[in-house]
This record gives structure tokens, sequence and C-alpha cells, in this order.
């Protein structure tokens, strides 16, 4: 039986949830599927969903990821602008659960977290963690990260998944779920096809030869980007899990821990 203080990571991916190619656009029946997944579950979780079309065009339009540059014109304006655009976005979500009698809680990353220099530091986990306590679920998202020397960047889901790794006192993450458009992570095998890593080290992720499924716009560094913070996820003893959010039931399945196809990065012996 888990123990009352285990609890998932859940991380809904931008490019799921919206079209990150047409601008403000929601994937209706892929976002409702997923909620009521994870309602049905009935399992004790923090849910962080990323950008998409609401967060990257106006984070790349005003180059929000490379901090203050006084040439790029409006370029404040256009910070609050990402902020907002994502704030409608949680909206959206966080309406949906409660249209579900479901109790969700927006809280803001952008409130939570700054940056000093190449550091962030965590202003409220005790808030998340009290969140918990009520069986209220928290849910996190992409946004701007402000920065004490007098600028800003972006902290995308993948960074806030790490950081509440690093940083939950009250709570033991028993696995971090990635959902995807993919059922996970596809290499160049042998014969140069593609094909599904089902199981792989945490030390392994860094010699893996990926096969390119295509790129989408994304300010937060992309597939590589997210390797990087797997991997030291697993530096916490965390299993993580990438599936795709696209088939039926599979979040469901993995927040239930049930077998299904997908890659699966075990911790180093």
């Amino acid at each position: 039986m888990k123990s009352t203080n285990e609890i998932f990571l859940l991380k809904l991916g931008g490019s799921l949830l919206t079209d990150k190619n047409q601008p403000f656009s929601i994937r209706e029946n892929v976002v409702k599927s997923a909620i009521q997944q994870i309602i049905e579950a009935k399992e004790k979780l923090i849910l962080i969903h990323g950008g998409g079309s609401f967060g990257h065009p106006l984070a790349k339009e005003y180059s929000i990821s490379k901090g203050l540059n006084p040439s790029i014109p409006n370029q404040i304006l256009g910070l609050v602008k990402t902020h907002q655009s994502m704030n409608k976005f949680n909206s959206y979500l966080i309406n949906l659960f409660l249209e579900k009698n479901y109790p969700a809680l927006s809280i803001q990353a952008s409130s939570i977290f700054i940056k000093e220099s190449h550091n962030i530091s965590t202003q409220s986990i005790d808030m998340i963690e009290t969140a918990l306590d009520l069986n209220i679920l928290p849910i996190l998202y992409g946004d701007i990260i402000l920065d004490k020397q007098g600028s800003f960047s972006i902290i995308s889901g993948d960074q806030i998944i790490f950081e509440l790794c690093e940083n939950l006192k009250k709570y033991n993450v028993s696995k971090v779920i990635f959902t995807m458009e993919t059922d996970g992570l596809y290499i160049n095998d042998k014969f140069n096809k593609e094909s599904l890593a089902t199981e792989c080290y945490s030390d392994e992720l860094e010699s893996l030869e990926l096969a390119n499924l295509g790129q989408k716009i994304d300010v937060t560094g992309g597939i590589k980007g997210k390797l990087n913070f797997i991997k030291q996820i697993c530096k916490y003893n965390i299993p993580v899990q990438l599936i795709n959010g696209l088939k039926e039931g599979y979040i469901y399945k993995s927040l239930k821990n049930q077998k299904i196809n997908c890659t699966n990065v075990l911790i180093n012996k």
C-alpha cells in the first residue's frame, strides 16, 4: 500500500494540450480527457502544465527567455503579456476541474520562484504542501520568472518539476510522469530504424541516439532540455515515465502504476 505522504508529479505537455503552431489554440478533447482521468484515478498529486500555444509564441516574440534587452521594443509589456496569457490558459483548466466539483488551486510559478543570477530560490513550498494536506490539487504551470539582478526569464514546467523534487519536504515523490504526443523516447536502432526505448537507466540518457520526430516552437529547451532535467530528477531516486497523453486511459493507468507502452527511466543501481 502506498504511503499517505507519497505523491505523483504529473506534467501535461503544452504541445499535447494545445496546437503550438496556432497561437492560443486549445485541444479541448485532449484536455478534458486528461482531467477526467486525473479525477477518476483519485491519487494525490501535483499537476504541472506547459505553455504550448499560449506561452511560447509570445515568449519567442519578445525573447523573454534571454532576459532584459533594451533593444527589443515593448519587451517589458511582452513579459507581462506572456504571464497573463499563461494565466488565461491555466484558468481554463482550473474551471474544468471546478465544473466537476474537484478542488483544484492555481499556483503561479512567478509568485513562488525567483531567480538570482543562475540560481532559483523557492519561496512558498509550504503553501503547496498545505494544499495537499487539504486534499486540494495544486496546479502549477510554465511562467515568467523574475531575477533579482534586474532581469527575467522563463521557468518551464520541467524546471518546476525539478524544483519540486528538490524542495518538497513533507511529501515524497514516488514517480514523475511526463505526458507527450508520442509513446516516449524514440531512438535510432542499429538498423537505423526508429524504435521506442521502453526502458533505460538515467546514466544512459545522454548517450541515446534520439530519432528526429520533428520540432515545433519551443523556447524552453525541447527534448534535450527535458532529458537534462530527467537526469537531475533521477538523482533524487525518483523514477520517471514518459507516456502518450493522446492514448485512451494512459494517464489513469500511469497514475495507477498499471503497465503501458511507454518509456520508463530507471534509477541506476
